[in-house]
């Protein structure tokens, strides 16, 4: 009975974490969408003010990906920002609909912060790298690993 309650359990954490795990890569996959909608509207604009902002964006999201796989909680971290920050540039810069990039429920649910200090996942070398990009190139993203596969 014992081992039986024991299966079960570690069978329906298996099944949560597998969830939670999906959730969050298709959270992070879905903010590539909005930082490339991002990107899109400064070239459309030819708007220069929002580079050092964009960069950071940049940054998160190498963090959440590069994080994803080692430590959750820091990628969701990190993720959230990109999100939040995406859907505040997005409303600056265009006068259409942002509603696909806003919050569902379920990603509500599943994407949370970190309220303790952690360390940035991100090395000088790929600093450098985003720092050093030409925003306005709509290729100079394809350099960058934004998604998780």
């Amino acid at each position: 009975m014992k081992l039986h309650l024991l299966l079960t359990v570690l069978l329906f954490n298996t099944f949560s974490y597998a969830q939670t795990s999906d959730d969050l890569k298709n959270f992070i996959n879905k903010n590539n969408v909005a930082i490339r909608t991002v990107q899109k509207n400064m070239v459309h604009q030819n708007n220069q003010s929002y580079h050092s902002a964009f960069k950071e964006l940049l940054k998160n999201q190498v963090a959440a990906v590069k994080s994803f796989a080692s430590d959750q909680a820091i990628s969701s971290h990190c993720a959230l920002v990109v999100r939040n920050e995406c859907l505040s540039l997005l409303k600056k810069l265009t006068t259409g609909s942002t509603e696909y990039f806003d919050f569902s429920e379920h990603e509500r649910s599943h994407v949370k912060s970190l309220s303790i200090p952690f360390s940035f996942p991100l090395n000088t070398a790929e600093i450098r790298q985003i720092e050093g990009l030409e925003v306005l190139n709509l290729q100079s993203l394809n350099t960058l690993s934004l998604t998780i596969q």
